[in-house]
């Protein structure tokens, strides 16, 4: 069986989905990932065979720009949603290409980059939730008040993903999505560890909570000798890691500055990643180690913790490491990832990025490597989330849902 995995977006749109084609390949099947011309070193450095969908741009520089010119989160959050969907559209005729030559596809419920192409060609798909609270559900026992604030938040998802994607289907000859949305009827995977999220006994069956995805790493890496000798120097360090937060521009250089204070006036320290050019400039104590692009599952075992933006990657390896993580969360679901690794008891109240000051975050430093009780909380979970194997559970879904590998 041939299977396509189309996906846009930025890395952490595509590494789950690197995990499950390498899953997906080794029970047999013939398997493509198609993604942004840009991701091909990545996805190709993981042994997956990659195809190029679209415009050649960095989805995550795109959607940092648009965040760093929307002060508001949800004004932020509709610009995201509308451009995402501007590039679905110019991936169109890509997409169907790729989809003629498959016999399964896989669709992320996150904006369906391929459900229109598999419609159209009459394909089936299997999808794939990364945000598992957006899934609908009905409870007759939900009191009229809560009833009516769930529909609320149904009509404004429905405003910003399901409205335009119906309006690219209407423009390309298709019916309107229903009730269930993007998600597959046959089979909606939720990558998440149920000891993070359990699965809710309302959802429709097709819904199937698996545990997370986490790819395997290139074995050929080598760590920089430069790290290797910062790690050896002291004690184990706090990694930071805030995705789009660090890619660039006037105000990224200013949080750059407050960050290497705030771990200075903590008295920890730390492997930076991202803000190249304006670590660049600083002066960085001999506490503080400017890293670039590093697989975590080598360095997390090697830190104390994690602060980071609270993407769905970097939130599943922190959990996965078995460390206290904060999240700075500034779009979308990296609020709700924050308040559950709060919840959870796996890291201090995250800091949104518009309420982030140096003491503030010194603070939260100083909790993330004192607080014992975050650390025993952090690493029971992680015990758990490395026993799970959400890539071979998925494998076992698909393959009993639609068919056998040849």
């Amino acid at each position: 069986m041939k299977i396509l995995i189309p996906t846009i977006g930025s890395r952490g749109d595509v590494q789950p989905f690197i995990a499950l084609a390498q899953g997906l390949t080794r029970a047999g099947y013939t398997v493509a990932l198609a993604s942004h011309p840009g991701m091909r070193p990545l996805v190709e450095s993981h042994g997956v065979t990659f195809a190029p969908i679209g415009p050649d741009i960095d989805m995550g520089l795109e959607t940092a720009a648009i965040r760093l010119r929307s002060r508001n989160v949800m004004v932020s959050l509709a610009r995201t949603m509308r451009y995402a969907f501007d590039v679905l559209e110019r991936s169109h005729q890509d997409i169907l290409a790729l989809c003629r030559e498959a016999d399964l596809v896989v669709v992320s419920t996150a904006i369906a980059t391929g459900k229109n192409e598999a419609d159209h060609l009459d394909r089936p798909t299997l999808s794939v939730t990364l945000m598992p609270w957006a899934i609908r559900w009905d409870d007759p026992d939900r009191p009229p008040f809560k009833r009516l604030a769930y529909g609320l938040i149904d009509e404004l998802a429905s405003l910003m993903t399901t409205r335009p994607l119906n309006r690219l289907r209407q423009r390309q000859g298709l019916q309107p999505v229903g009730r269930e949305g993007f998600a597959s009827t046959r089979l909606d995977l939720v990558p998440v560890s149920p000891a993070v999220y359990p699965p809710n006994p309302l959802w429709e069956p097709y819904h199937r909570v698996v545990g997370y995805w986490f790819v395997q790493e290139p074995s050929a890496w080598k760590p920089p000798a430069g790290l290797i000798a910062f790690l050896e120097d002291g004690a184990p360090p706090l990694l930071v890691c805030l995705g789009a937060m660090s890619l660039g521009g006037e105000e990224t250089a200013g949080t750059a500055g407050l960050f290497i204070d705030a771990i200075q006036q903590a008295g920890v320290r730390a492997i930076v990643q991202g803000w190249e050019s304006a670590l660049a400039r600083l002066s960085l104590p001999p506490t503080v180690y400017a890293a670039g692009s590093l697989p975590h599952s080598w360095l997390m075992n090697r830190c104390a913790g994690v602060v980071h933006h609270g993407g769905f990657g970097t939130t599943s390896a922190s959990f996965r490491a078995g460390l206290p993580h904060l999240v700075i969360p500034h779009l979308a679901d990296q609020f709700y990832w924050g308040q559950q690794v709060r919840e959870l008891g796996a890291g201090p109240p995250p800091i949104p990025r518009n309420k982030l000051d140096a003491q503030r975050l010194a603070d939260a430093l100083n909790e993330l490597v004192c607080e014992k009780k975050l650390h025993t909380t952090a690493s029971r979970l992680g015990e758990r989330i490395r026993a799970e194997d959400g890539v071979s559970e998925a494998v076992r879904l698909i393959e009993e849902t639609f068919s056998e590998p040849n």
